[in-house]
Protein backbone atom coordinates (compact mmCIF):
# COMPACT_ATOMS: atom_id res chain seq x y z
CA UNK A 1 0.00 0.00 0.00
CA UNK A 2 0.98 3.67 -0.58
CA UNK A 3 1.25 5.88 2.24
CA UNK A 4 1.17 9.16 2.82
CA UNK A 5 2.86 11.51 4.73
CA UNK A 6 1.58 14.50 7.26
CA UNK A 7 4.41 17.63 7.21
CA UNK A 8 6.18 18.12 10.38
CA UNK A 9 4.02 19.63 13.52
CA UNK A 10 7.13 21.82 15.11
CA UNK A 11 5.69 21.34 18.59
CA UNK A 12 6.26 24.99 21.50
CA UNK A 13 6.29 23.34 24.87
CA UNK A 14 7.30 25.39 28.10
CA UNK A 15 10.78 24.63 29.51
CA UNK A 16 10.12 23.63 32.87
CA UNK A 17 13.62 21.46 33.01
CA UNK A 18 15.70 20.82 36.01
CA UNK A 19 17.25 24.60 35.65
CA UNK A 20 13.57 25.91 35.97
CA UNK A 21 13.11 24.28 39.30
CA UNK A 22 15.65 27.45 40.74
CA UNK A 23 13.46 30.00 39.07
CA UNK A 24 10.09 28.25 39.27
CA UNK A 25 7.67 27.97 36.30
CA UNK A 26 5.56 30.92 36.68
CA UNK A 27 5.05 34.72 35.62
CA UNK A 28 7.00 36.42 32.88
CA UNK A 29 8.39 35.72 29.12
CA UNK A 30 9.08 32.38 29.12
CA UNK A 31 11.71 30.55 26.89
CA UNK A 32 10.11 28.28 24.43
CA UNK A 33 12.08 24.97 23.52
CA UNK A 34 11.31 23.56 19.78
CA UNK A 35 10.38 19.73 19.68
CA UNK A 36 9.97 17.69 16.68
CA UNK A 37 7.59 15.07 16.41
CA UNK A 38 7.35 12.22 14.24
CA UNK A 39 5.29 12.67 11.49
CA UNK A 40 1.87 10.22 11.12
CA UNK A 41 1.72 8.19 8.78
CA UNK A 42 -1.53 7.06 6.90
CA UNK A 43 -2.42 3.92 4.94
CA UNK A 44 -4.31 5.03 1.54
CA UNK A 45 -7.12 2.79 0.45
CA UNK A 46 -8.87 2.30 -2.60
CA UNK A 47 -12.76 3.82 -1.79
CA UNK A 48 -15.74 4.00 -3.79
CA UNK A 49 -18.98 5.97 -3.22
CA UNK A 50 -22.02 4.95 -1.37
CA UNK A 51 -24.82 5.47 -4.56
CA UNK A 52 -28.53 5.82 -4.12
CA UNK A 53 -30.73 5.22 -6.88
CA UNK A 54 -32.85 2.19 -9.11
CA UNK A 55 -31.50 -1.39 -9.39
CA UNK A 56 -32.55 -3.82 -11.73
CA UNK A 57 -31.77 -7.29 -10.75
CA UNK A 58 -31.32 -10.14 -12.51
CA UNK A 59 -30.33 -13.84 -11.87
CA UNK A 60 -27.73 -15.16 -14.00
CA UNK A 61 -27.83 -19.27 -13.98
CA UNK A 62 -24.83 -21.75 -15.47
CA UNK A 63 -25.88 -24.62 -16.96
CA UNK A 64 -23.86 -27.89 -17.58
CA UNK A 65 -24.84 -31.30 -19.12
CA UNK A 66 -26.30 -33.57 -16.44
CA UNK A 67 -24.33 -37.05 -16.04
CA UNK A 68 -21.64 -35.15 -18.13
CA UNK A 69 -18.93 -37.79 -19.31
CA UNK A 70 -15.67 -37.67 -21.41
CA UNK A 71 -14.56 -40.67 -23.44
CA UNK A 72 -11.64 -41.38 -25.17
CA UNK A 73 -11.27 -43.76 -27.62
CA UNK A 74 -8.27 -45.24 -29.33
CA UNK A 75 -6.42 -48.41 -31.10
CA UNK A 76 -3.39 -50.47 -30.36
CA UNK A 77 -3.27 -53.23 -32.78
CA UNK A 78 0.09 -53.12 -35.01
CA UNK A 79 -1.93 -55.19 -38.03
CA UNK A 80 -4.54 -52.46 -38.53
CA UNK A 81 -4.85 -49.80 -41.42
CA UNK A 82 -6.98 -46.88 -41.23
CA UNK A 83 -9.88 -47.27 -43.34
CA UNK A 84 -12.46 -44.22 -42.98
CA UNK A 85 -12.87 -41.55 -40.44
CA UNK A 86 -16.75 -40.92 -40.52
CA UNK A 87 -16.69 -38.13 -37.99
CA UNK A 88 -15.42 -34.91 -37.74
CA UNK A 89 -15.08 -32.58 -34.48
CA UNK A 90 -18.16 -30.70 -33.45
CA UNK A 91 -20.58 -34.17 -34.68
CA UNK A 92 -23.50 -35.14 -33.15
CA UNK A 93 -23.12 -39.41 -32.56
CA UNK A 94 -25.65 -41.62 -31.46
CA UNK A 95 -24.71 -45.02 -29.58
CA UNK A 96 -23.55 -47.61 -32.09
CA UNK A 97 -22.11 -45.18 -34.48
CA UNK A 98 -19.25 -46.25 -36.21
CA UNK A 99 -16.79 -43.49 -35.86
CA UNK A 100 -13.57 -44.69 -37.31
CA UNK A 101 -13.25 -48.02 -39.64
CA UNK A 102 -10.19 -49.87 -40.26
CA UNK A 103 -9.01 -52.66 -42.17
CA UNK A 104 -6.13 -55.35 -41.71
CA UNK A 105 -4.54 -57.30 -44.42
CA UNK A 106 -3.73 -60.08 -41.92
CA UNK A 107 -6.97 -60.73 -40.79
CA UNK A 108 -8.43 -60.41 -44.29
CA UNK A 109 -6.19 -62.77 -45.57
CA UNK A 110 -7.29 -65.58 -42.77
CA UNK A 111 -10.88 -64.75 -43.85
CA UNK A 112 -10.42 -65.12 -48.01
CA UNK A 113 -8.27 -68.17 -46.95
CA UNK A 114 -11.25 -70.00 -45.79
CA UNK A 115 -13.65 -68.53 -47.62
CA UNK A 116 -11.78 -70.14 -50.82
CA UNK A 117 -11.37 -73.04 -49.15
CA UNK A 118 -15.59 -73.13 -48.34
CA UNK A 119 -16.05 -72.38 -52.14
CA UNK A 120 -14.30 -75.39 -52.56
CA UNK A 121 -15.54 -77.70 -50.44
CA UNK A 122 -19.06 -76.63 -51.83
CA UNK A 123 -17.60 -77.63 -55.05
CA UNK A 124 -16.61 -80.76 -54.53
CA UNK A 125 -20.10 -81.57 -52.48
CA UNK A 126 -22.08 -80.26 -55.76
CA UNK A 127 -19.64 -82.43 -57.86
CA UNK A 128 -20.45 -85.57 -55.59
CA UNK A 129 -23.93 -84.80 -55.67
CA UNK A 130 -24.25 -85.08 -59.26
CA UNK A 131 -22.32 -88.54 -59.66
CA UNK A 132 -24.76 -90.00 -57.22
CA UNK A 133 -27.20 -88.92 -58.87
CA UNK A 134 -25.99 -90.11 -62.44
CA UNK A 135 -25.16 -93.29 -60.78
CA UNK A 136 -27.40 -94.48 -57.92
CA UNK A 137 -24.51 -97.19 -57.10
CA UNK A 138 -21.61 -94.68 -56.45
CA UNK A 139 -22.02 -93.45 -52.44
CA UNK A 140 -20.11 -90.17 -51.82
CA UNK A 141 -22.23 -89.90 -48.70
CA UNK A 142 -19.04 -89.91 -45.90
CA UNK A 143 -17.00 -87.67 -48.82
CA UNK A 144 -19.80 -84.76 -48.66
CA UNK A 145 -20.07 -85.39 -45.43
CA UNK A 146 -16.64 -84.83 -44.52
CA UNK A 147 -17.10 -81.53 -46.33
CA UNK A 148 -19.38 -80.01 -45.16
CA UNK A 149 -18.01 -80.61 -41.98
CA UNK A 150 -14.71 -78.74 -43.30
CA UNK A 151 -16.69 -75.95 -44.92
CA UNK A 152 -18.65 -75.50 -41.05
CA UNK A 153 -15.25 -75.36 -39.70
CA UNK A 154 -14.34 -73.14 -42.03
CA UNK A 155 -17.26 -70.47 -41.67
CA UNK A 156 -16.51 -70.58 -37.84
CA UNK A 157 -12.91 -69.34 -38.43
CA UNK A 158 -14.23 -66.90 -41.39
CA UNK A 159 -16.72 -65.39 -38.33
CA UNK A 160 -14.33 -65.63 -35.71
CA UNK A 161 -11.84 -63.40 -37.89
CA UNK A 162 -14.98 -60.65 -38.74
CA UNK A 163 -15.54 -60.11 -35.38
CA UNK A 164 -12.39 -59.44 -34.66
CA UNK A 165 -12.32 -56.85 -37.19
CA UNK A 166 -15.85 -55.75 -36.06
CA UNK A 167 -13.93 -55.64 -32.56
CA UNK A 168 -11.40 -53.40 -33.95
CA UNK A 169 -13.35 -50.81 -35.44
CA UNK A 170 -14.25 -47.55 -32.91
CA UNK A 171 -18.09 -47.43 -32.16
CA UNK A 172 -19.71 -44.60 -30.55
CA UNK A 173 -20.67 -46.27 -27.16
CA UNK A 174 -22.71 -43.05 -26.12
CA UNK A 175 -24.69 -40.70 -27.55
CA UNK A 176 -22.55 -37.37 -27.53
CA UNK A 177 -20.71 -35.05 -29.59
CA UNK A 178 -17.06 -35.53 -30.50
CA UNK A 179 -14.80 -32.73 -29.49
CA UNK A 180 -11.71 -33.77 -29.98
CA UNK A 181 -9.48 -35.74 -32.33
CA UNK A 182 -5.92 -36.91 -33.41
CA UNK A 183 -4.17 -34.85 -35.61
CA UNK A 184 -2.98 -37.62 -37.43
CA UNK A 185 -5.96 -39.22 -37.63
CA UNK A 186 -7.52 -35.46 -39.13
CA UNK A 187 -4.96 -36.16 -42.15
CA UNK A 188 -5.94 -39.66 -43.09
CA UNK A 189 -3.07 -41.62 -41.00
CA UNK A 190 -2.81 -43.72 -38.00
CA UNK A 191 -0.62 -44.20 -35.46
CA UNK A 192 -1.29 -46.72 -32.58
CA UNK A 193 -1.66 -46.66 -29.41
CA UNK A 194 -2.45 -42.73 -29.67
CA UNK A 195 -5.84 -40.96 -28.64
CA UNK A 196 -7.94 -40.85 -31.34
CA UNK A 197 -10.95 -39.23 -30.39
CA UNK A 198 -13.15 -37.74 -27.50
CA UNK A 199 -16.50 -37.75 -27.09
CA UNK A 200 -18.75 -36.01 -24.44
CA UNK A 201 -21.84 -37.54 -23.93
CA UNK A 202 -24.71 -36.73 -20.99
CA UNK A 203 -28.48 -37.43 -20.33
CA UNK A 204 -29.85 -34.64 -22.60
CA UNK A 205 -30.79 -32.90 -19.60
CA UNK A 206 -28.65 -29.45 -18.49
CA UNK A 207 -28.81 -28.77 -14.37
CA UNK A 208 -27.98 -25.90 -12.60
CA UNK A 209 -26.78 -24.88 -8.86
CA UNK A 210 -30.70 -23.59 -7.10
CA UNK A 211 -30.20 -20.52 -6.53
CA UNK A 212 -31.65 -18.54 -3.25
CA UNK A 213 -33.76 -16.11 -3.29
CA UNK A 214 -36.11 -17.51 -6.38
CA UNK A 215 -38.59 -20.12 -6.86
CA UNK A 216 -38.52 -22.22 -10.01
CA UNK A 217 -41.83 -23.87 -10.91
CA UNK A 218 -41.56 -27.24 -12.39
CA UNK A 219 -43.10 -26.88 -16.68
CA UNK A 220 -42.04 -23.06 -16.89
CA UNK A 221 -39.93 -22.03 -20.05
CA UNK A 222 -36.41 -20.17 -19.58
CA UNK A 223 -34.52 -19.15 -22.45
CA UNK A 224 -30.60 -20.10 -22.25
CA UNK A 225 -27.79 -19.25 -24.77
CA UNK A 226 -24.51 -20.52 -26.06
CA UNK A 227 -22.59 -17.62 -27.54
CA UNK A 228 -25.14 -15.58 -29.55
CA UNK A 229 -27.49 -18.91 -30.18
CA UNK A 230 -30.51 -19.30 -28.05
CA UNK A 231 -32.47 -22.21 -26.89
CA UNK A 232 -35.58 -22.89 -24.94
CA UNK A 233 -35.47 -24.88 -22.18
CA UNK A 234 -38.07 -25.94 -19.55
CA UNK A 235 -37.97 -26.80 -15.46
CA UNK A 236 -38.23 -30.82 -15.31
CA UNK A 237 -37.23 -31.34 -11.66
CA UNK A 238 -36.75 -29.43 -8.91
CA UNK A 239 -34.03 -30.90 -6.20
CA UNK A 240 -32.84 -29.28 -2.92
CA UNK A 241 -29.45 -27.70 -4.59
CA UNK A 242 -30.35 -28.15 -8.12
CA UNK A 243 -32.23 -27.26 -10.98
CA UNK A 244 -33.05 -29.56 -14.06
CA UNK A 245 -33.67 -28.42 -17.22
CA UNK A 246 -34.96 -30.43 -20.20
CA UNK A 247 -34.43 -28.95 -23.64
CA UNK A 248 -37.41 -27.33 -25.78
CA UNK A 249 -36.02 -26.16 -29.16
CA UNK A 250 -33.35 -28.24 -30.93
CA UNK A 251 -30.40 -28.51 -29.63
CA UNK A 252 -28.22 -30.87 -31.78
CA UNK A 253 -25.70 -28.05 -32.08
CA UNK A 254 -24.79 -27.65 -28.60
CA UNK A 255 -22.19 -30.24 -26.86
CA UNK A 256 -22.39 -31.63 -23.77
CA UNK A 257 -19.23 -29.90 -23.40
CA UNK A 258 -20.62 -26.23 -23.72
CA UNK A 259 -22.08 -24.08 -20.81
CA UNK A 260 -25.37 -22.42 -21.08
CA UNK A 261 -26.17 -19.09 -19.49
CA UNK A 262 -29.70 -18.39 -18.46
CA UNK A 263 -30.44 -14.97 -17.40
CA UNK A 264 -33.74 -14.27 -15.57
CA UNK A 265 -34.96 -10.53 -14.79
CA UNK A 266 -36.28 -10.04 -11.23
CA UNK A 267 -38.39 -7.21 -9.89
CA UNK A 268 -36.44 -3.76 -10.02
CA UNK A 269 -36.07 -2.09 -6.86
CA UNK A 270 -36.64 1.61 -6.65
CA UNK A 271 -34.73 4.23 -4.44
CA UNK A 272 -32.14 2.01 -2.37
CA UNK A 273 -28.61 2.15 -1.17
CA UNK A 274 -26.48 0.72 -2.79
CA UNK A 275 -22.38 -0.05 -3.03
CA UNK A 276 -19.68 -2.09 -4.37
CA UNK A 277 -19.87 -5.93 -2.90
CA UNK A 278 -16.52 -6.26 -2.47
CA UNK A 279 -16.84 -3.16 0.19
CA UNK A 280 -19.29 -4.94 2.76
CA UNK A 281 -17.43 -6.77 5.58
CA UNK A 282 -18.57 -9.75 7.44
CA UNK A 283 -17.42 -10.87 11.16
CA UNK A 284 -19.65 -13.12 13.33
CA UNK A 285 -22.46 -13.03 11.30
CA UNK A 286 -22.11 -9.35 11.54
CA UNK A 287 -21.69 -6.85 8.25
CA UNK A 288 -19.99 -3.50 8.52
CA UNK A 289 -18.02 -1.32 5.81
CA UNK A 290 -14.93 1.18 6.55
CA UNK A 291 -16.32 4.95 6.04
CA UNK A 292 -13.52 7.12 5.16
CA UNK A 293 -13.63 10.75 6.26
CA UNK A 294 -12.44 14.01 4.42
CA UNK A 295 -9.22 13.71 6.63
CA UNK A 296 -8.70 9.90 4.95
CA UNK A 297 -9.58 8.23 8.45
CA UNK A 298 -11.30 5.32 8.36
CA UNK A 299 -14.17 4.18 10.78
CA UNK A 300 -15.95 0.44 10.63
CA UNK A 301 -19.85 1.51 10.42
CA UNK A 302 -22.15 -2.09 10.72
CA UNK A 303 -24.76 -1.82 8.35
CA UNK A 304 -27.87 -4.42 7.70
CA UNK A 305 -27.82 -5.63 3.52
CA UNK A 306 -30.58 -6.89 1.43
CA UNK A 307 -29.96 -8.28 -2.07
CA UNK A 308 -27.03 -8.85 -4.06
CA UNK A 309 -27.25 -7.52 -7.70
CA UNK A 310 -24.63 -8.14 -10.16
CA UNK A 311 -21.15 -6.56 -8.42
CA UNK A 312 -23.18 -4.61 -5.93
CA UNK A 313 -24.98 -5.12 -2.05
CA UNK A 314 -28.28 -3.83 -1.07
CA UNK A 315 -27.52 -2.15 2.45
CA UNK A 316 -30.76 -1.56 3.94
CA UNK A 317 -29.88 0.50 7.34
CA UNK A 318 -26.19 1.78 8.05
CA UNK A 319 -26.01 4.33 5.06
CA UNK A 320 -27.62 6.81 3.22
CA UNK A 321 -25.49 7.41 0.10
CA UNK A 322 -22.59 9.61 -0.62
CA UNK A 323 -20.51 8.18 1.99
CA UNK A 324 -17.14 6.92 0.56
CA UNK A 325 -16.13 3.88 1.95
CA UNK A 326 -13.12 1.53 1.01
CA UNK A 327 -12.92 -1.99 -0.21
CA UNK A 328 -9.01 -2.97 1.12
Amino acid sequence: MKGKKYHKRRLLLPVCGAALLLTGCGGGQRELAVIDRTPYEKLSYETVQVQRGDLEPELTLKLKAEGFERITYDANSEELQLDTVHVAVGDRVEKGDVLVSFQSESIQQVIDSYEEQRAQNQLLIDHYTRLMQIDSSMDYSEDIARLREDAEVARLYVEEAQERLTRYQIVAEESGTITAMDNYLQNGSFVPGRKLITQVTGTGKYEADRPEGYEFTVGETHTATVGAVSYELQVAQIEESKIIFTPVSDMSSVSEEDTLLMTIKLPGLTDVVYVEAAAVHEADQTYFVYVQDENGYRDAVPVTVGDRVAQYRVITEGLSGGEKVTVN
